[in-house]
Formats: structure tokens, sequence, C-alpha cells
């Protein structure tokens, strides 16, 4: 693939700014309309920026972000978040940072928001312009969260620090660190954190030690903590998920908890963990919630009660990703597997994907728009897919 490098202007596919990246000039699926509502075939594969890694020690763990005619994500091997094409992979636009990016960027108002894995934070405007950088001490592997407002961004990394950020200027507003609890027992830290979960008033965070805890949103001054996590892996590194009055969240070896948010009381409890956050069908009268489990099984549970519907073993034992509701099933990726369709209905497998010679597993969350569904591969190999039409693509 030859790069195509483009300083701040026109891009040079002769549109505007505007309609590359404004979902509201360009919907998101416009690019390849259509539904997602049968097995997808490849489009392209093209490698990231940079050398090429082992992905045997290795992980892309960067979520693709898909904006108008582009996808945002990082590069392990690359100090910079990039814009890619969504026609063929090549570089659009290219924001430097100072070590490698590893988490899904934020996007708002014309401009990027996103953080490196030496815990810097950066804004640019979409053109490349870097408008401000706020120096971190941990790395950061998860997208920043942004207020309702717009005012901040909450920033969380792996050494259980949360900062909340001047959208505007970058400077600091708040900070909150989880504490240890040296009676929990667990070997190590794991390599993760989870994103902020911003509610009307307050920031909900998770941390190593398997403590929830909630800060207030203007001050950052802790509102409530709640011990979850267990086993020998208590960290919380799923994204905690607000549904109704409840907030879902699993520790990584387990378990899955919804929490009430009035009480923070648990309602029930999933002997499962998850290192990815789940997802939530709402489209019913009753809400259907797909647990990825870090035991390579993906499962349905009523959201009311916590009840068990149907379990799919991927057969592979790595963590499972956020699975993608789609209309032709859940798309779901394994840490060593495979890519997968699972039928939401039964949980039954209708299709499988994957080329053992590229790629090796996939730890950041696939992103479909329209027919077209876009991953990475832990190999550092960015993969298009297409659903098929009657005309050509």
């Amino acid at each position: 693939m030859i790069a195509l490098w483009i300083a701040a202007g026109a891009p040079a596919w002769g549109g505007s700014w505007d309609a590359l990246f404004d979902h509201k000039l360009t919907p998101p699926d416009a690019t390849y309309p259509g539904a997602f509502d049968a097995a997808p075939v490849l489009h392209f594969r093209v490698p990231l920026p940079g050398p090429p890694l082992n992905a045997a020690t290795h992980a892309e763990r960067s979520d693709p972000l898909i904006s108008g005619e582009v996808v945002f994500v990082g590069s392990a091997a690359a100090n910079a978040l990039y814009a890619l094409s969504r026609r063929d992979g090549a570089v659009v636009q290219a924001y430097p940072a100072r070590n490698s990016v590893e988490a899904q960027p934020a996007v708002a108002d014309g401009r990027v928001y996103f953080s490196d894995t030496g815990g810097n934070t950066y804004c640019y405007t979409v053109e490349g312009e870097r408008q401000w950088a706020h120096d971190g001490t941990a790395p950061v592997l998860v997208a920043p969260a942004l207020t309702p407002d717009g005012t901040r961004v909450i920033v969380t990394n792996v050494d259980d620090l949360a900062v909340a950020l001047d959208a505007t200027t970058g400077t600091l507003a708040w900070q909150y660190r989880g504490r240890r609890d040296l009676t929990r027992q667990a070997e190590l830290s794991l390599y993760a954190a989870p994103r902020a979960t911003v509610l009307e008033d307050q920031v909900v965070l998770g941390f190593s030690s398997g403590t929830l805890a909630g800060v207030d949103l203007d001050t950052g001054e802790e509102l409530w903590q709640r011990a979850i996590g267990e086993g020998r892996y208590p960290d919380l590194v799923a994204d905690p998920v607000a549904i109704g009055t409840d907030l879902l969240t699993s520790g990584y070896f387990r378990p899955l908890v919804a929490l009430d948010l009035a009480t923070r009381n648990p309602r029930w409890r999933v002997e499962a963990g998850a290192a990815h956050p789940v997802a939530v069908d709402e489209r019913d009268a009753a809400a259907v919630i797909y647990h990825p489990g870090t035991d390579g099984k993906l499962r349905a549970i009523a959201a009311l009660t916590g009840a068990s519907l149907w379990t799919w073993d991927s057969g592979s034992s790595g963590a499972l990703t956020t699975p993608r509701i789609t209309e032709a099933g859940l798309l779901v990726a394994s840490s060593d597997g495979a890519l997968y369709l699972v039928d939401a209905a039964s949980g039954t497998q209708v299709w499988e994907w994957h080329e053992s010679w590229l790629l090796n597993g996939v730890s950041s969350v696939p992103a479909v728009s329209g027919r077209q569904l876009l991953f990475l591969s832990n190999g550092g190999v960015l993969y298009s897919m297409l659903v098929p039409q009657g005309q050509g693509i």
C-alpha cells in the first residue's frame, strides 16, 4: 500500500473535511450503504503504519472508529493516530504522538481526542493541527470519555488514575486515584483499565483492586465505592455500561453484576468475567445482555433477572470482544481465535472467518457501518469486509 499523507487543508479525494469526518453531513453508513444482514466477504487488507509485529507476543488494542469516509485507528508499531480511507486503507491524515497509540479516539465538534501508551493525551483538529497535549505517566489503553456538555475529557490509565481535562485547553480540572485494597488476593494487576462511564452528575470508574467508584462530575470528589471483582484477577477492565436504573460491570475473572444505581446494591450476578463491556439489545420489550467472557464463551442474559438464555462456546481460550449487534447476528472476535457470527436468538454459530497465516486473533472490537466491517488483527493488519450486493462495490 502506498500511504497518502495529507497536510492541513482540503483532502486529496476532492471533497471537504466536513464530508470526510462529520456524521451530520456524511452518515457513517453512506460509504457502503445497505444492511449488514449476511456473511461478508473480504474487501481489502492493509498493514498498519509502522514495522511488522510478532502477533504471538503482541496485540492491537485500538478499536477502529468509523467517522464519515474514514476510520480512525492507532498502531502499536507507530507513534501516531491515523485516519485511514474506508475505500482502500490509505492514510488520509496522521496525528503524531510521543508513543504508540493503542486506544480508540473520541471525535466531536471537529476535534480528535486520544491518548498514547506514555500516558499523554492530545487534542487535534480533524485537519491535523494540534491544539494541546497533556503529559501523563502511565499507559492509556481506552478512549477518553467526553462529558455531555463537551467541556471536559475524562482519561483513565493502567495505574488506577483518572484525570479530567478541560476540552479546550487540556488543563487539569481534577484527578482521582483508586485506592489499593491489600486484603484482596491478586498476583499482579492486569495491563488494562476501563473507560470512564459518564452519567448525568457523576463519573463511574473501575480499578485493578476490583473496586467500582463514583466521583462527582465537576469536582472529582468520591461519592461512593463498591467491591465487585473477585478471584485470581479481580481487576475491572471492562467498561461499566448503564442500562435503565442498572449499571452492568464485570471483573476480569468474575462476576458480572447488575448494580442498582440508586442503592449501589447488586440486583443479580453471573459467575463469569469479561475484558470488554457487554452489548445490550433493547429493541424488544425484554432487553437482552450479551456478555463476552474471558473464558471464550458468549452468554445471552435477561437484563431484568440475570437469567441465562443461551451460551455459545468459541472453543478458544482467548477473551471475547464486545459483540456487534447486526441484522446478520452477533459479530464477535477472540483474542486468540477468529471472527464469528452467532445467531442472536439461538446462540448458534452461523459463520466463521480467519486466515491463520495472517490473522492470529483480534483483541479490539470490530466496527460495522452499513454493510462494511472493519477490524484489526493482532498482527497489525486492517481488514475490510463487505456484505455482497447485486451490483459491484
